[in-house]
């Protein structure tokens, strides 16, 4: 008979914990920290390295850290059961960083967040070793075997435990701010499935917060925290432990002092539109399982009101720091979104409400290029990989608050959409508008072009060759006096934008654009062409000169590609050739925009010295 083929990965049922509301002290048992991560089995199967997340999907290539620890354990092959987590300075786990960690597919993305947040992969089970199937053996020799295999460094480590002392260790987890404590019987096998030889006892810290709004069904309450300065910030909803009849007594005081907006700083992404907002006079106690530095508060659960404390009295607990007073405040939605969870980008896993948050998001730097120009749209009802369509006119009975222009299109009058708030912004990302594309003229004067645009376009050139050019456009142009502003199209290739302050007409910048484009050809013939027939461009990069009077990705625009890539406005230190065409995505843009602004926003500003730039470049061109 056959010899049975050694487990694998795929093969084994997680043994799973029965929750348990107290700790305790008790012979026998092993207690571990209870990590706020993702549970998943780590495997190295004929030397090949697999993450194998709780429901089966395999993680390995958005955690290549941990698959490079687990080649280099030495030894024999095996499957470890663990938590992966990602740390603070503190060593606490940051959940939101490892979601954010598993839904990349970019390897640049990926490879960038694995400098900037690596993960740790905690052991605390040896399954299978060299072939062998360990499950039936009692915990405590597994244990053991796992401490010989994996040691206690690096990016693959053992989890410690402590023996009998559950009760003590709870009370240092209570201290430390984590999550809770697991329980696991030493003499117990692993035989997948929820057990009562494993428990589990998580810790929920209650905090106190003043309430400053409250859902029109009484079944949800908006909460924030002082800073402490006399201002507000956001912590989140909670609707849990809520119901009408516990809202009811407290009803007439959040209407006493009812005001129209939230007076709360952080943007409320868990508002409806018919949510009413308060002064902040009532205290509320509340449960939760964590509250991320800089977040919303996660799971929470309302406790009871605070008749014995006044709302100026809820600040932050110890080690939740608030986003300071000069932080964006964005208002509360105004259009409701429909299918939000409609998948748009199907190999990313991003759906239309990651859209429509994103656009809200950076609304306070994309607006500004949108305001007072006729868009033409680009709708993906069923996602990138689905049919769409342009569109140029309003669509049938729009909202009446729409702002439009009358222009000519191919076939006729059109009522064109202007994007100049807000509220239209959402709208058009409920409509699945994903590019947005706009012309170099405003309203007051379309003719007159507010920008000059160089595109670098390299279909199957290398992208270095772009970088280059662009570098070099750079150089010309500080010669001439002309600024610059550098953008990624967010497909393939770059944008070089000069600002013309609306004072030429839209013929002016195509001449400036093949001027320097010529120049640029010349100095170099082996990367640069303005070849508009793409079989004859030789493999060199496209100046597209061409694109001024016509339309353009807005910066900060999604594009229908996969990875969900941005049209990112650049400062010129980032052009280097470590850069990619699809660098800046949905998912990374904001926190840049934060941290660094709009580099680009002086575009928008006063012309360049166009006049005494031509006449040195006539000079230069002989």
């Amino acid at each position: 008979m056959p010899a049975a083929r050694p487990p694998r990965a795929d093969d084994i049922a997680l043994q799973l914990c029965e929750p348990r509301e107290t700790a305790f002290t008790r012979d026998g048992w092993f207690f571990e920290l209870k990590l706020d991560g993702f549970r998943l089995l780590a495997a190295r199967e004929q030397g090949r390295p697999r993450l194998l997340l709780r429901r089966g999907s395999d993680a390995t290539a958005q955690f290549p850290e941990i698959a490079q620890a687990l080649e280099a354990v030495p030894g024999p092959d095996f499957v470890l059961d663990g938590e992966l987590v990602i740390q603070d300075q503190r060593g606490h786990p940051i959940f939101e960083q490892l979601l954010k960690r598993s839904t990349l597919k970019h390897p640049r993305e990926i490879e960038a967040l694995r400098r900037e947040k690596p993960a740790v992969y905690f052991a605390f089970d040896l399954l299978v070793l060299d072939g062998r199937d360990l499950r039936k053996l009692p915990l405590r020799e597994r244990k053991a075997l796992l401490a010989q295999v994996i040691g206690t460094a690096g990016r693959v480590r053992v989890l410690d435990h402590v023996e009998r002392e559950g009760e003590a260790l709870l009370a240092a987890v209570e201290q430390q701010g984590l999550e809770g404590v697991v329980a696991k019987r030493a003499d117990s096998r692993y035989l997948g499935g929820r057990s009562a030889d494993w428990l589990k006892v998580a810790f929920r810290p209650a905090g106190d917060f003043a309430v400053i709004g409250w859902a029109a069904d009484l079944g949800a309450l908006h909460l924030a925290v002082s800073d402490g300065q006399g201002g507000w910030v956001y912590a989140g909803k909670v609707g849990s432990g809520l119901n009408a009849r516990k809202l009811k007594p407290v009803l007439a005081t959040l209407e006493r002092n009812e005001v129209k907006r939230p007076v709360a700083r952080g943007e409320m992404t868990l508002a409806e539109p018919d949510d009413r907002w308060t002064r902040p006079e009532l205290c509320a106690e509340v449960r939760y399982k964590a509250w991320p530095a800089g977040r919303l508060l996660r799971e929470p659960t309302f406790v009871r009101f605070r008749d014995d404390k006044r709302a100026t009295e809820c600040g932050p607990p110890a080690g939740v720091s608030l986003p300071s007073a000069s932080a964006q405040v964005l208002p509360v939605p105004q259009v409701p979104l429909s299918n939000p969870q409609k998948v748009l980008w199907p190999d990313d896993g991003l759906t239309k409400q990651d859209l429509y948050d994103y656009y809200r998001a950076v609304s306070p730097w994309l607006l500004p290029y949108l305001k007072d120009r006729p868009l033409m749209l680009t709708r993906y009802p069923d996602g990138i990989a689905g049919k769409n369509f342009f569109q140029r006119a309003l669509p049938k009975s729009p909202p009446s608050w729409v702002h439009f222009v009358d222009t000519t299109g191919p076939h006729g009058p059109v009522q064109q959409i202007v994007c100049d708030d807000l509220r239209t912004l959402e709208w058009l990302a409920n409509l699945a508008t994903i590019p947005l594309h706009l012309p170099a003229g405003r309203l007051a004067n379309l003719e007159l072009a507010d920008w000059c645009v160089i595109d670098f376009d390299p279909k199957k050139a290398p992208f270095k060759d772009v970088v280059t050019l662009a570098l070099s456009l750079r150089a010309l142009c500080d010669e001439l006096g002309l600024p610059t502003y550098p953008k990624t199209t967010g497909s393939s290739g770059l944008h070089v934008m000069i600002p013309l302050g609306a004072t030429v007409p839209h013929s002016a910048a195509i001449t400036l654009a093949e001027l320097l484009g010529s120049m640029l050809v010349k100095q170099h013939p082996q990367l640069a062409t303005m070849e508009r027939m793409v079989e004859k461009r030789a493999g060199k990069v496209y100046v597209d000169c061409w694109q001024n009077g016509k339309l353009i990705a807005a910066p900060l625009c999604v594009r229908p590609v996969p990875g969900a890539a941005v049209s990112m406005p650049l400062t010129w230190d980032e052009v280097t050739y470590a850069l990619g065409p699809r660098d800046f995505t949905l998912r990374n843009a904001l926190p840049r925009l934060e941290k660094l602004g709009d580099p680009m926003a002086r575009l928008l500003g006063p012309a360049a010295p166009l006049q005494r730039a031509l006449e040195k470049l006539a000079a230069k061109m002989g």
